[in-house]
């Protein structure tokens, strides 16, 4: 048993070293995969150049202020940004449909005046739905930019307010000491002021005095002068009368001569009217000295006192008129982020309108990778294309119908893929499903030609597999089947351009996520066609060498 034991084991180990493309490639297989599998998640754990992280950042300023500079200077020193500075939020929109950037930042006007006032304001992005990794990044980056933007406005704010207080205090305790001083000086000048008036006063009331003095006499000799002119006519008049009645006694002596015999016949006369003796005296004396005599000289107490001041009221109490309390801390308004896509598409999109393309495709490819090579190679082992070269039916109509039923195979296959991740999933078809179709039809070509390719490069079953693992799953992983082809360094994006596997996702891309139409995923379509051309030409020459080698 032991003998036979290590015969089938000698026997087994010799047929396996005869297929050295097939150990090879078993063992360079999974050592691909990894290789680049970790290359393009390797924006998951490094950032900056070595990582190739740094991704196209648009940047519109449309404000002019505090926050576009602030958000423009930290971007610009960040490693994962290459910032570009755009005029016009049109340009930022062309940047992003183009598909060079993810994401497009706009500042809108009035945003640096709408905090500074606490009011609220919003940063504007637009983004590419497909380039959620770069759009995630970015919506970090730009949160922290703007709590920064906040912070250091909050900071400012703060500080100013506190510098605001501190001032309001210090003009508060000057007020008072100003007030103060004031008040010292107002005592001192009423104290001043009434002294001086007391002494005013004191100096009115003794010029009162004088020209009192002096009216007083000049009215009393004024008096003096009118009782004297007054009198001076009295006097006149008693010596006229005097006269007089000397003359009625001469005519009345007169009259009793002439009357003789009859003169005791003449009544006598009435007596006239005696002038009292002191009015005789008055008459007779002089008007001057009869106007002393009648108004002698006034004494009248000239001492006139100066008015006493009245007490000075008390000051006023100096109220300090209320100065307004230094306001509350009111912090800017809040900055805000606001996201539209330029494509159309829903805010919130399904994480299967990525993985049903993107397996589907892998697993597509891997079929009909399989099932064209192995079948081609059995087909060869077992004799059937000999007999087939020997009937009329040329070598390639041959090879075109098992490519046909194969391709029909995936077509059925994607379109069963697409309608359970409808029903099942709720992925998006796009807002023309049958538009999917094209870029299917066009991976399935290029998929089915390329396992003519395999067919002819391999000699054996055993080769098929880690040949065919190798390059399906490379371009697979590269071109964004597995996970968002924005997750790769931007170099190894570039390099994947060469699989059709790029070209087939950027299309669903353009279909499901992006929700654009048909027109969109012509170019991608023809590629993936070329491609199927290129692989149908190419398989053709290999396959019917090997046939002509006979192995």
């Amino acid at each position: 048993m032991l003998r036979g034991f290590r015969a089938a084991l000698g026997k087994d180990v010799r047929l396996l070293a005869r297929d050295r493309v097939g150990l090879v490639f078993l063992t360079l297989a999974p050592m691909v995969v990894i290789t680049v599998a970790g290359i393009s998640l390797a924006n998951l754990y490094e950032t900056g150049p070595r990582g190739g992280r740094a991704f196209l950042l648009a940047l519109v300023d449309e404000d002019g202020g505090m926050v576009g500079r602030a958000l423009a200077e930290r971007l610009a020193a960040e490693d994962a940004v290459d910032l570009r500075t755009l005029p016009s939020r049109d340009a930022a929109r062309a940047l992003v449909r183009s598909k060079a950037a993810g994401v497009a930042l706009v500042v809108p006007a009035g945003t640096s005046s709408a905090l500074a006032e606490g009011r609220q304001a919003a940063l504007l992005l637009y983004t590419d739905p497909v380039k959620s990794v770069e759009l995630a990044n970015v919506r970090v980056l730009v949160q922290e930019l703007r709590h920064g933007v906040e912070r250091a406005a909050s900071e400012k704010a703060q500080a100013a307010l506190e510098a605001a207080r501190a001032e309001a205090s210090e003009a508060r305790g000057a007020l008072a000491r100003a007030s103060e001083e004031f008040r010292r000086e107002l005592e001192a000048r009423l104290a001043a002021a009434r002294a001086e008036t007391a002494s005013r006063l004191a100096a009115a009331a003794h010029e009162l005095r004088a020209r009192l003095a002096r009216a007083g006499a000049a009215r009393e000799a004024e008096a003096r002068a009118r009782l004297a002119d007054a009198l001076r006519p009295l006097g006149a008049f008693l010596a006229d009368l005097d006269a007089r009645r000397r003359a009625f006694a001469e005519w009345l002596a007169a009259v009793r001569e002439k009357a003789g015999r009859l003169a005791d016949r003449v009544p006598p006369p009435p007596e006239p009217p005696t002038v009292p003796p002191a009015l005789a005296e008055l008459a007779s004396a002089e008007p001057a000295a009869l106007a002393t005599r009648l108004l002698p000289p006034t004494d009248l107490p000239l001492d006139v006192p100066a008015p006493p001041l009245p007490p000075a009221p008390p000051l006023p109490a100096l109220t300090l008129p209320g100065l307004p309390e230094a306001p509350a801390l009111s912090l800017p308004g809040p900055l805000l982020i606001e996201e539209r896509s330029v494509t159309g598409a829903p805010e919130r999109l399904n994480t299967f309108d990525q993985n049903v393309p993107g397996f589907g495709v892998t697993f597509l490819l891997l079929g009909v990778l399989l099932g064209v090579s192995l079948g081609l190679l059995d087909e060869r082992d077992w004799g059937t294309l000999d007999r087939l070269r020997s009937t009329p039916t040329p070598l390639a109509a041959v090879l075109g119908a098992k490519l046909l039923v194969r391709a029909a195979v995936g077509l059925t296959q994607m379109a069963l893929l697409f309608a359970v991740g409808r029903l099942a999933f709720g992925v998006s078809l796009g807002p023309e499903p049958w538009a999917l179709l094209l870029p299917t039809a066009g991976i399935v070509a290029a998929g089915t030609a390329f396992g003519l390719v395999v067919a002819g490069v391999t000699r054996s079953r055993e080769a098929v597999l880690p040949v065919g693992s190798i390059v399906i799953l490379t371009m697979t992983a590269a071109g964004g089947c597995w996970w968002p082809i924005d997750l790769e360094p931007r170099w190894l994006r570039s390099a994947a351009l060469v699989f059709p596997t790029t070209w087939v996702m950027d299309a669903y891309n353009d279909l499901m996520i992006r929700r654009q139409s048909a027109a969109a995923v012509l170019p991608a379509t023809a590629v993936l066609f070329a491609y199927a051309a290129l692989f149908l030409g190419l398989g053709l020459l290999l396959f019917r060498r090997r046939v002509r080698r006979g192995g």
